[in-house]
């Protein structure tokens, strides 16, 4: 009896980590390559594509959203603060600066990307920032 629970164990691992490397298989380079990144170590519980937008959710972690270029729309840790190593690199230098001044780089819950500005989720506002010219504001009232 032992046997066959080792055996049904062993082959429902199998086909988890089959079903895993599937999604794997199916993320376009450039995305599986911000993952492998970003969120290392990390599996793919959800991958699709709608209308040129990619949408991805890591394994207990974050959802990313990509436009068709591959480009970051959103990445959302789902109650978790986002890698610093992606606050550093992914943002706007100007927007990175001012998170640094204020120590602020390992406290960001989500990201916005969009063509004329990013903002940032903090745990109890927001920051914006606009690229044509290069305002940050923070909306929201940090005792909320």
């Amino acid at each position: 009896m032992l046997y066959k629970k080792e055996l049904t164990c062993i082959i429902g691992l199998f086909l988890l980590i089959a079903c895993s490397s599937s999604l794997w298989d199916d993320l376009p380079e450039p995305i599986s390559t911000f993952i492998s990144t970003y969120y290392p170590m990390s599996g793919i519980s959800e991958y699709n594509e709608h209308d040129g937008i990619y949408y991805v959710k890591i394994k207990n972690g974050a959802t990313l959203k990509f436009d068709s270029t591959y480009t970051w729309l959103e990445v959302n840790g789902n109650g978790v603060v986002l890698p610093e190593i992606f606050v550093q690199d992914a943002l706007e230098p100007k927007l990175v600066q001012y998170l640094m001044e204020l120590e602020l780089t390992d406290e960001v819950y989500a990201a916005t990307n969009n063509p004329r500005e990013v903002t940032l989720d903090m745990l109890d506002y927001k920051i914006l920032y606009i690229k044509e010219t290069g305002e940050i504001s923070q909306t929201g009232d940090v005792n909320e």
